[in-house]
């Protein structure tokens, strides 16, 4: 836009812009609703030309809380598994060693499950399973995190600076020198 004159609903219409991107649509401060009341109205344009408006009207970023409460609820959930894996096949195997074979070997012994020893949900290839489609999960999940932040942070700044830059054209004919 060049440096012409801003029209009150233009500057609005950026400034409701912004709070709907930024999720404050419905937490609008009394400062910033009489603001968009004044500009409205076209009342008191000169004492809110002087105002700074990155103070008035701040930053704000939303995180996905949901995935990143997911993803941490997640970070351990291998190990939980693996740990509970091992917590079913260690005494049938302590009893197989006693009983069967005395040089056994573990790993053997949880994959092969001699005997049905223990369940087949904790047989290693299971668990190991389990713990990479786990992890999978992890990884694609941080990279939708990082993706939808950095998209949204993106679209944020834009239509942040637009407004900052449509109040400052709307009330630069107002300022007094």
């Amino acid at each position: 836009m060049s440096l012409e004159r801003i029209s009150n609903k233009v500057a609005l219409q950026s400034i409701d812009q912004w709070m709907k991107v930024s999720k404050q649509k419905t937490h609008i401060s009394p400062v910033v609703k009489e603001l968009t009341d004044d500009i409205r109205d076209e009342r008191n344009l000169v004492s809110w030309s002087r105002v700074n408006f990155m103070q008035l009207i701040p930053f704000r970023t939303e995180t996905p809380r949901l995935l990143h409460i997911v993803r941490a609820g997640c970070l351990f959930l291998p190990i939980l598994l693996t740990w509970l894996a091992l917590s079913q096949v260690i005494g049938p195997f302590a009893l197989y060693l006693q009983n069967v074979q005395a040089s056994a070997n573990f790993l053997w012994f949880w994959q092969q499950n001699p005997d049905n020893s223990f369940s087949d949900l904790y047989v290693l290839s299971h668990v190991a399973l389990t713990d990479a489609a786990v992890l999978a999960f992890l990884l694609v999940l941080a990279m939708r995190i990082s993706w939808w932040e950095t998209t949204r942070e993106e679209k944020m700044e834009t239509v942040y600076a637009d407004m900052l830059s449509t109040l400052e054209r709307y009330f630069a004919p107002h300022r007094s020198n």
